[in-house]
């Protein structure tokens, strides 16, 4: 959605952790949107790391019309999970190497800080998976499919992708799949991606996923090493609700950054969330210019 958004006149800031390098780019980032009229406030966490005071995250999340991260595209997704309950618009300054979500390079901020304060950006909305661990110990697989009224035992959520992985190091995970509470399949393999459009350029491409346009509103399942080459990826309606039973001792990934293990007793619902995460981007983003760049479609090699 381009232009006639709120105008942005303060924002928080998140550094990428372990990394205080980053203190001479945020002090330049700093004065340059003080110099257009925007405040500034940096997490206290990431303050702490470059001897700089901050503010807590709630507060940034609360007071800030909206979060920045300075990093690359694993910062930013740790901080969309963090903002994604005060539905803050966020942005990547990206300091990483392919930078598939952030917004610009820190050298090309002042090209943009007038569009912020005039409110003159494209806001995009990103699906956002949320699963639900259920425990169904000593409780039969099709009573529990049935059972609408369990209170789960977590609930999270992921920007990209959650990831089903075996535990151990050799083997692999028998992962039984349902749509909508009907069975469908099961997955032998070494790991089952249930991404989003956003995530389809991460660990999803490496495993011989699609590309999907990252507005879309679909869910991709892509089995990591199969044991049958009948077992392909699936793009999806994001209107399924997906159940998952791994029948050994498993893991459950998270945007490739927080794991919980998931034993054989226990069912992981995912579906997609009718709220969007909201990304902020220069107006004239072109998402295929992104891709070509990245992936340097067209060169001869």
């Amino acid at each position: 959605m381009k232009s006639h958004n709120a105008p942005i006149t303060k924002v928080g800031v998140i550094l990428r952790p372990s990394s205080p390098e980053l203190k001479t780019t945020f002090l330049q980032i700093k004065e340059e949107l003080n110099n257009a009229g925007i405040e500034v406030i940096l997490e206290s966490i990431s303050g702490g790391m470059i001897e700089l005071l901050g503010r807590d995250f709630h507060q940034l999340a609360t007071q800030c019309d909206a979060l920045f991260s300075l990093g690359g595209d694993g910062t930013l997704i740790s901080m969309l999970r963090r903002a994604f309950e005060y539905e803050l618009p966020c942005m990547g300054i990206n300091t990483g190497r392919l930078g598939f979500l952030t917004a610009l390079m820190p050298q090309n901020l002042h090209t943009f800080t007038s569009h912020l304060k005039s409110g003159d950006y494209t806001l995009q909305k990103h699906l956002v998976l949320q699963a639900r661990i259920y425990s169904t110990l000593n409780t039969a697989y099709e009573n529990n499919l049935d059972n609408k009224n369990q209170t789960p035992t977590q609930t999270l959520i992921a920007i990209n992708e959650f990831l089903i992985s075996k535990h151990e190091l050799s083997g692999m995970v028998h992962i039984d799949a349902s749509i909508d509470r009907k069975y469908f399949n099961t997955y032998r393999c070494d790991g089952l991606i249930i991404g989003t459009p956003a995530g389809s350029t991460a660990y999803n491409i490496s495993a011989g996923g699609s590309v999907i346009y990252p507005y879309c509103r679909n869910i991709l399942l892509t089995p990591i090493a199969p044991h049958s080459l009948t077992q392909r990826p699936l793009v999806l309606s994001d209107e399924f609700m997906l159940e998952f039973y791994a029948k050994e001792r498993a893991k459950l990934i998270i945007d490739g950054q927080e794991m919980i293990d998931i034993m054989p007793s226990d069912r992981v619902q995912i579906q997609a969330l009718p709220q969007s995460a909201m990304l902020m981007y220069p107006p004239t983003r072109d998402y295929f210019s992104v891709l070509k760049e990245k992936f340097k479609w067209g060169e001869e090699h």
